[in-house]
């Protein structure tokens, strides 16, 4: 960290340096320039181009999709500071996952989202991605609904793009972000970039994040986030688009508080309720059953060079390529159950993550026409490979480790992790395992318009990928390798209909695949099943009323999703993959300015999501029932008022999270919870000065389920913080 710390401050120096010296040589001087006003953060961005939900550069009025775009600006004004508080506010988004996969969010029914960089994928979902600071990013874009077309394997909620701050030779602005909040929670950011000689630019950022959870013990993270551009145009069209980025994440890490009898709390909560009478008692929920020296770090190193140029006759080709490396460590006591008369019980976990990843990306669009209609057409391949390695050790299910690990339920001492390797033995509680896995990708795009305002736009793409595993159980003395190869087809067909130049309706029918599973910890049992497969309908409406200052989009969908493991009706002590899930929802999303002061702006999700086909163990039926930490109704209201001539503004925020459930049972339910947020801001010359209350009702919740019959996630009570954001 220290030597990498030196070089990107050696990286700026330098840098700074020589736009410096570029100046100073050319005999000009930049003059102060101080420009007046308030930020105009809102909007649905209906006429940008959006790489993720097509790589043709439609906008999102053009695309046959659900598409929300959520700026650098928005965030701030949000106060979002990470990307799962950036991302609760859009449409149809919540939840939040715990410490071991903290971006897990449920979407349309379901939690597998794809997590981009710069329109680039990643390597897995869930524990390959970590908590990040939304400072170093310059937007947020979401596709809704399956998009494997585009991106492979693990979309079936969607896709979130997380734009990085890029090299704009025409801006050469620094910026500087100061916060002390709650708890001794502090922020602390800088970013600034600009021309770089005659045909080059630059942007360097950095942020660190380290955020106090006090109201409940020893929980917090701290986050280095150093992200970096260099753009190079070398003439005739072919320009270089480079980065090197790092990220650094340290919690103390908060696995949930457990349920209680109703007979033992004496101060009851409705957070959840269940059909045995358990609850959430008040007196535990500052208490954090973790161990007191447990280890959540991870460190990430990611290479970006995209290179693209123009050729003749409408042809264009861009090539990407993309390498990261990642460690990461868990090392904590996940689980806490009530034992009665008053203890809880606990495990012992820790994990190692060891991960390269590269994957190369050469695509070629052509626009013109196409028998006299204008067309625009790309054609592309991919190859990518995954080596993952990971040290995996659990505490056993014997009395001698339960007890020795057993705390009271109100204790003054929390025993540190143990060593022993007495508490591991055991089939499967000591075991190291590899992964290697590599996915050849083809894929090809198309819109066409036939007719004026017409919109046709297709795609498919085929994906070869092949799993080679082996797992050493040290216990046992084994080792076993096995491998397995999938075959996949997605594809994506839609039209986009223009009924006014500042309105069209959509529709369009995708699909998508989804392991089983992780594709790093797949079982043999497991690599026998094929994929799962996804498909959706949709369609929509978007729409812009200048003369009302009014946009809003809506959309209608249903996603089926088939090949979820299940048990066999015929033989309950079989797993198969017959089992069968589904959701139908509506989304609604509106910005509106009624007079030049207020802007208001909001969003609407309802859906109905259920088990069309599940058989768990014993034979129970789970048909109907309600997948987990899947709320069917989310909304979200946003209003920012700005005294005309006043250097004010004032912002605040409401968000309705309906109930879920934590199993599939749907017998542990979080009941739902409103939360409000408010904001005031003051604009001096260089800076916005903002005092910030979050949880202004200082309401007690759960966000997530956590562990499904034992434990949830409390979220954070009222917090205030103030901040200072600079512009030079």
């Amino acid at each position: 960290m220290t030597t990498l710390i030196r070089t990107a401050m050696a990286m700026a120096a330098a840098t700074a340096f020589q736009v410096s010296h570029a100046q100073q040589g050319s005999g000009g001087e930049l003059g102060t320039i101080t420009v007046e006003g308030s930020r105009d953060a809102s909007g649905l961005h209906l006429q940008e181009s959006s790489g993720t939900a097509s790589r043709l550069g439609l906008s999102v009025r053009e695309t046959p999709a659900s598409v929300e775009i959520l700026q650098q600006d928005t965030m701030q004004q949000r106060g979002a500071r990470t990307f799962s508080e950036a991302l609760r506010g859009m449409a149809g988004l919540s939840g939040g996952g715990p410490p071991s996969s903290p971006t897990t969010l449920s979407t349309r029914g379901f939690t597998s989202l794809m997590y981009l960089y710069d329109g680039v994928r990643g390597s897995g979902a869930g524990v390959t991605n970590r908590v990040q600071d939304t400072w170093n990013y310059e937007r947020i874009e979401v596709l809704k609904g399956p998009a494997s077309v585009l991106d492979g394997e693990g979309a079936i909620g969607g896709v979130v793009n997380f734009v990085t701050k890029r090299p704009d030779r025409s801006n050469p602005n620094k910026e500087a972000l100061l916060s002390y909040g709650s708890y001794g929670s502090t922020r602390a950011a800088f970013g600034f970039g600009g021309a770089l000689g005659d045909a080059s630019a630059y942007r360097l950022d950095y942020s660190r994040n380290d955020t106090k959870v006090g109201t409940i013990a020893r929980n917090g993270e701290r986050i280095d986030h150093f992200t970096s551009g260099l753009m190079v145009d070398f003439g005739g069209s072919v320009k270089l688009d480079l980065s090197f980025d790092y990220l650094r994440e340290d919690n103390q890490a908060y696995w949930g508080t457990p349920l209680v009898p109703a007979s033992f709390a004496t101060q009851p909560t409705s957070v959840v309720s269940t059909p045995d009478g358990r609850v959430i008692d008040r007196r535990l929920a500052r208490s954090n059953y973790n161990v007191p020296d447990d280890e959540n770090s991870s460190e990430t190193y990611w290479l970006r060079a995209r290179l693209t140029g123009q050729l003749d006759g409408g042809w264009s080709w861009r090539n990407e390529f993309s390498a990261n490396k990642a460690n990461r460590v868990f090392r904590n006591s996940e689980s806490a159950v009530f034992v009665a008369p008053a203890s809880i019980a606990r495990d012992q976990t820790l994990i190692t993550h060891d991960q390269d990843f590269w994957l190369n990306r050469f695509d070629a669009t052509h626009k013109g026409t196409l028998g006299g209609m204008d067309n625009r057409f790309v054609v592309g391949g991919e190859y990518s490979e995954t080596r993952f390695g990971s040290q995996r050790r659990f505490s056993n299910g014997s009395a001698a480790t339960a007890n020795l690990l057993r705390v009271p339920v109100f204790a003054p001492y929390i025993a540190p992790f143990n060593d022993s390797l007495a508490l591991t033995t055991g089939a499967g509680n000591r075991t190291n395992t590899t992964s290697n896995v590599k996915v050849a990708s083809a894929f090809v795009e198309d819109a066409i318009k036939p007719v004026r305002g017409l919109t046709l736009v297709g795609g498919l793409r085929h994906d070869r990928t092949e799993v080679d595993r082996g797992i050493a159980d040290l216990n046992l003395g084994s080792y076993t390798r096995f491998g397995t190869s999938y075959r996949s087809t997605s594809g994506r067909i839609g039209a986009v209909y223009d009924i006014t130049p500042d309105s069209s309706v959509y529709a369009q029918y995708t699909n998508a695949t989804l392991p089983v599973g992780s594709l790093f910890l797949l079982s043999a049992s497991n690599a026998a099943f094929p994929m799962s497969r996804g498909k959706q309908a949709e369609v929509g409406f978007k729409q812009s009323i200048p003369e009302a200052k009014l946009e809003w989009t809506a959309a209608l969908y249903k996603i089926e999703l088939d090949n979820v493991l299940s048990r066999d009706p015929n033989d309950a002590r079989n797993t198969v993959n017959n089992g069968r899930q589904s959701s139908r929802g509506v989304e609604l999303s509106a910005v509106w300015r009624p007079t030049r002061e207020w802007t208001l702006a909001g969003n609407l999700a309802a859906l109905d999501a259920r088990y069309d086909t599940l058989i768990e163990v014993g034979g129970v039926s789970r048909v109907g029932k309600t997948p987990p930490n899947v709320p069917e109704r989310v909304a979200n209201l946003f209003a920012t008022y700005r005294p005309e001539g006043s250097k004010f503004e004032y912002f605040a925020s409401l968000n309705r999270t309906g109930h879920m459930y934590t199993d599939n049972a749907n017998e542990i339910r979080i009941n739902g919870f409103t939360t409000l947020d408010a904001a005031v801001s003051y604009r001096m010359r260089n800076a916005l000065l903002t005092f910030r209350v979050r949880n202004l009702t200082d309401k007690l919740y759960a966000t997530w389920g956590g562990r499904a019959t034992s434990q949830v996630l409390l979220a954070s009570r009222r917090t205030f913080e103030l901040s200072a954001r600079f512009d030079f």
